[in-house]
């Protein structure tokens, strides 16, 4: 019997880009954004580097990158952690998304899990349990407590659940629901998108130093190093 194909696409946005992660100004600076950026993007493909724990499946990682692949940072992340690297295409995240699914469907894989890099506490329990939850349904989604999803998986291309989604709004996740008749809703998790995310995330990584659980490294390093004040 054939494995089935998997993928795991990270999307990421370049730190040199000018209007990397704005909303976490005035809280960071515009260098200290950048880093930040990069720190999420590097523990997210360390988070994932043991295929996403989804053994005995074969996953393939790939990294989805804007605004350009020939990035610098991007090329060393393809050559440091065995990344394909694909270029983002779309006007809007909703079409960026569909593209990469077709992208990947489109190249034999027949699961497709998608995540942002802003979420670099994500168990990988969650990422192995949306590939295992695949093999049932067509769709998984990862609910953000914001409103909005860290995580969506598919294993045939998507219906049109992409269009007409008010992006960045509390209601990414029920008008996405609103348009399927059968998923899969993973645990909740959180993503740093606001200053009040870093207040927590710092919190949260404190915690877990405790409990030698998955650290983001590169993330609590930068962290450690930001003087922040509320």
């Amino acid at each position: 019997m054939s494995i089935e194909k998997s993928i795991l696409i990270i999307f990421a946005k370049s730190p040199r880009s000018a209007d990397v992660k704005t909303r976490l100004s005035p809280l960071l600076s515009k260098k200290e954004r950048a880093r930040l950026q990069s720190a999420f993007i590097l523990d997210t493909l360390s988070l994932t580097a043991d295929r996403a724990g989804v053994a005995p499946l074969s996953v393939t990682r790939a990294l989805a990158c804007t605004p350009e692949i020939k990035d610098h940072f991007f090329m060393q992340c393809e050559k440091k952690h065995s990344v394909l690297l694909i270029k983002q295409e779309g006007p809007d995240l909703g079409e960026r998304m569909k593209n990469a699914f077709c992208w990947a469907f489109s190249r034999g894989f027949q699961r497709v899990v998608i995540i942002g890099s802003d979420t670099p506490t994500l168990p990988t329990s969650f990422i192995k349990q949306a590939f295992i939850r695949l093999r049932t349904v067509p769709i998984v989604l990862g609910p953000a407590i914001d409103g909005g999803y860290y995580l969506i998986g598919a294993k045939w291309p998507v219906p049109d659940i992409f269009n007409n989604i008010k992006w960045g709004s509390n209601t990414v996740l029920s008008d996405t629901i609103m348009r399927l008749k059968i998923y899969h809703l993973l645990p909740f998790w959180y993503d740093i998108d606001y200053p009040k995310d870093v207040y927590f995330l710092i919190k949260h990584l404190s915690w877990l130093t405790t409990q030698r659980d998955h650290l983001a490294i590169e993330t609590l390093k930068l962290l450690i190093g930001i003087a922040i004040k509320k």
